[in-house]
């Protein structure tokens, strides 16, 4: 047969009060409050520890439903986040993109920059040696190339003679 709390706790009390009505009977006395504060304080933690069970099951379902809510809103924050990871990755891509056509476009302009220079730097050549300009400006960009401490200066030397036919009247010789 299932024990019942209540009936535990008549039992108990009444076994006190046997015990004590035995000492009662032998003293002529009433249960001491002592006694009485001892069996209670055993019901009570007889029913303490049947109840701790059940307490902590709760208690850990309400910690499980908390966790389990905190990590549907990290999930929720982690797509988010790998959403916006993407985005920055597919902007990333065209930047790159666009810088590498912008390389390819810079080396492209340098490159018929550089034939540009070099058509005019051959035809100053040409113009020097018909007039008999020594050194020509070809002769003097080598020796700067050279020297690169007399750069400057050669540099300036080299677009001087360009511009004023290398510091002498055309036609003189």
């Amino acid at each position: 047969m299932a024990k019942h709390p209540e009936h535990e706790e008549k039992n108990v009390l009444s076994e006190g009060r046997k015990s004590s009505d035995n000492k009662a009977d032998d003293d002529g006395t009433n249960p001491s409050k002592a006694t009485i504060a001892r069996l209670k304080l055993k019901l009570i933690t007889k029913h303490a520890i049947r109840g701790f069970a059940p307490v902590a099951a709760v208690l850990a379902l309400i910690i499980a439903v908390v966790s389990s809510a905190g990590n549907r809103s990290s999930q929720e924050q982690l797509s988010k986040a790998a959403a916006r990871l993407d985005g920055v990755s597919a902007s990333l891509s065209a930047t790159r993109g666009e810088l590498e056509k912008l390389k390819a476009a810079t080396a492209q302009e340098k490159a018929m920059q550089e034939e540009r220079v070099t058509k005019i730097i051959q035809s100053v050549n040409q113009l020097q040696l018909i007039m008999h300009v020594s050194p020509t400006l070809e002769e003097e960009l080598l020796q700067s190339a050279r020297t690169p401490a007399a750069s400057p200066s050669a540099a300036s030397a080299a677009t001087e003679a360009v511009t004023t036919g290398g510091g002498r009247k055309p036609g003189a010789r």
